[in-house]
């Protein structure tokens, strides 16, 4: 592998910390554990998708760890997301489409999408297969969420997973709208130190090269790993096989911190510190 030595804001982990070993991969999701994975990275900070984000380790923003509000079903509580949102408290809306039976464009989800439209914050939909038996694919596909980005404009988007296996659908998306983005975590579950290095570049690599050359920028792409789903450290050793050099400093860092509001303020100790923008 190319030396890598770029800062990295990890757009998608999971944050129970039940110390339970992950079904794919072995990790145990544990606050010790994840401390470990990132551990020789040049780690700024993370963005949590868990609707049940552990609440026994105090406010992990101390540790760069932030997250969104999660709407996982229909009967969503608009007034805590709205406060969790407008205190800071988190960061954007994930909205579980596929998982949710209905599509991004429902009239259930349009208050959301001007609630981020006021508050300048961004939406991110789950997109592509969903790994689940109850999910129903067709919501997910990348393709349904074009008419959300048209119809609002002023709310930048975030495809999670890239519309995994649709990478060409998402990158259609992602390239007609200045206001999508694909966020490119679990492209495959597991700990990749026991996969073929070809299985990891064909599904990983090949597809990540494909779509930033189809975007013709790195600023439309974002490196999110699903840990502890996956093994960090491979992880982002295939992601980074994917992108030529000049595009890491975008697409594992910058990227990130520009969709969600943050940026790196100041060395203290040697540790990066973020900053809700104003």
């Amino acid at each position: 592998m190319r030396e890598f030595d770029v800062n990295v804001f990890d757009a998608h982990i999971h944050t129970e910390f039940d110390g339970k070993p992950d079904h794919f991969s072995g990790v145990e999701c544990s606050l010790a554990s994840y401390k470990e994975s990132i551990a020789g990275i040049r780690f700024v900070g993370s963005l949590s998708d868990s609707a049940s984000p552990s609440e026994e380790h105090g406010d992990l923003s101390q540790l760069g760890i932030y997250h969104c509000a999660v709407v996982r079903s229909l009967d969503y509580d608009f007034n805590s997301i709205s406060q969790s949102l407008a205190s800071g408290e988190k960061l954007a809306i994930k909205i579980n489409v596929g998982f949710i039976h209905r599509y991004a464009s429902d009239d259930i989800f349009q208050p959301l999408y001007s609630l981020a439209s006021m508050l300048k914050i961004p939406v991110m939909f789950h997109s592509g297969d969903p790994g689940w038996p109850y999910a129903k694919i067709k919501y997910a596909d990348p393709v349904s969420l074009d008419e959300v980005a048209v119809d609002y404009p002023d709310v930048n988007f975030v495809l999670v997973h890239a519309g995994n296996p649709w990478f060409r659908s998402a990158a259609a998306v992602a390239s007609k709208n200045t206001n999508v983005f694909l966020e490119g975590s679990s492209l495959i579950d597991g700990d990749l130190r026991i996969y073929s290095d070809e299985r990891a570049t064909r599904l990983i690599s090949k597809p990540l090269s494909w779509m930033l050359d189809y975007l013709g920028t790195s600023r439309k792409l974002i490196f999110g790993s699903g840990w502890p789903m996956v093994h960090l450290d491979s992880y982002i050793n295939a992601f980074s096989r994917g992108l030529p050099e000049e595009a890491w400093e975008d697409v594992f860092c910058n990227n990130a911190l520009g969709l969600y509001g943050l940026r790196i303020e100041q060395k203290t100790n040697g540790r990066l510190v973020r900053v809700v923008e104003n």
